[in-house]
């Protein structure tokens, strides 16, 4: 990583770590996000929403030893990748009902650059920034950076296809 990239880097996590301090209040947690989202457990690794601001949506997990994705104490890369995919998928369906508009569904097509930055233990409190880069009809790319109190554990871009009827 080149010195501009790095200072890139920094200048982002500062901004994401100050949008992560003004979103502290969970406004929906538990079965209430059901309603948003078609995952039921044991895959549904999306605990607490914390809102959106005009940058991002803010979500948030404990992963529980035992649970899918979770053995032995550690929470798995795979685990992380779906926390983040069903972040994206419930600030799409909050955004839909909101606009008085049906959830449409949709599915990861891909994710690239996904990068982590430590090991998730069991209990651990995962906090995820959901960002749009670019939204089409057909298809969305988002950022997805999660957090364990103030580190980045985690970071990638997510591709959603949305089954709206517009290109599929």
């Amino acid at each position: 990583m080149g010195k501009r990239e790095s200072e890139e880097l920094f200048i982002t996590s500062v901004v994401d770590l100050m949008l992560m301090k003004m979103r502290k209040q969970i406004l929906l947690s538990g079965e209430a996000l059901h309603k948003y989202l078609p995952h039921r457990p044991p895959v549904f690794m999306v605990d607490s929403y914390y809102g959106r601001d005009p940058k991002a949506s803010h979500t948030g997990y404990t992963p529980v030893n035992g649970s899918l994705f979770c053995a032995d104490g550690i929470f798995m890369e795979e685990g992380l990748i779906e926390h983040m995919a069903q972040s994206v998928a419930l600030a799409a369906g909050i955004e839909s009902v909101e606009k008085g508009e049906g959830i449409v569904p949709g599915y990861v097509a891909s994710v690239s650059s996904f990068t982590t930055y430590g090991m998730v233990k069991a209990e651990d409190s995962l906090y995820t920034l959901i960002t749009p880069v670019h939204e089409y009809p057909s298809f969305s790319i988002i950022l997805a950076k999660t957090y364990i109190k103030e580190k980045m554990i985690a970071s990638g871009e997510i591709m959603v296809v949305k089954l709206n009827g517009a290109g599929t």
